[in-house]
This record gives C-alpha cells, sequence and structure tokens, in this order.
C-alpha cells in the first residue's frame, strides 16, 4: 500500500540519514582531500603527521561544502568532481618544490 501523507521520520531515522550522509560525503571526497593531506605531510617540519591531519579537516570541508553547493544548484552526480576543484586547486598551489635549494 502506498502511503498518500506525509513521511514522518523519528528522531533515530534523522540522525541515521545525517550520519550516512556525513559518512558519504567525507568518503566521496577522499581523492581531493587524500592529495592535499599529502601536501599538508610535505610541507610539516616537526609533526608532520599533526599537519596533515590538519591540511585534511580543512580540504574535506572545503570539498563537502563546495559539493553541497553544487548539489544545490541541481548538478546531481557532477556536483562530487565538481567538488574537488577547489580542494585540488589548493593542494596544487601550497605544493612545496622537491628541491630545496631551487628557486
Amino acid at each position: 500500500m502506498i502511503p498518500l501523507g506525509a513521511i514522518h521520520f523519528s528522531p533515530a531515522q534523522v540522525a541515521m540519514l545525517l550520519a550516512i550522509l556525513t559518512f558519504g560525503s567525507i568518503a566521496l571526497a577522499l581523492p581531493a582531500t587524500l592529495t592535499l593531506a599529502w601536501v599538508g605531510y610535505r610541507r610539516g617540519f616537526q609533526r608532520k603527521a599533526a599537519n596533515a591531519l590538519g591540511y585534511w579537516l580543512g580540504g574535506t570541508a572545503l570539498s563537502v561544502a563546495t559539493t553541497a553547493i553544487a548539489a544545490g544548484q541541481g548538478l546531481g552526480w557532477f556536483a562530487v568532481p565538481i567538488g574537488w576543484i577547489p580542494t585540488l586547486l589548493l593542494a596544487v598551489a601550497l605544493n612545496p618544490r622537491w628541491t630545496p635549494n631551487a628557486s
């Protein structure tokens, strides 16, 4: 039988949907955010792992926000790679040189 009224979700169902959307968006952002985390690791001096984690968190926030904005524009699944663009551009801009003495 098809329900003809409004759909009502319990608080537990809403929490489960939000958790699935959150973890799914983080998983879809991994190609761009892991690249930025690697750049952060290479740019770190003393605590490289902590620096990489900070870059990963910042890249995840940027990628998820950009994906949400693109999805809000009605781009469908194209919003996912579009959400990677700012994070990957940031990784390219912040990538240190391979040779430290190069000018």
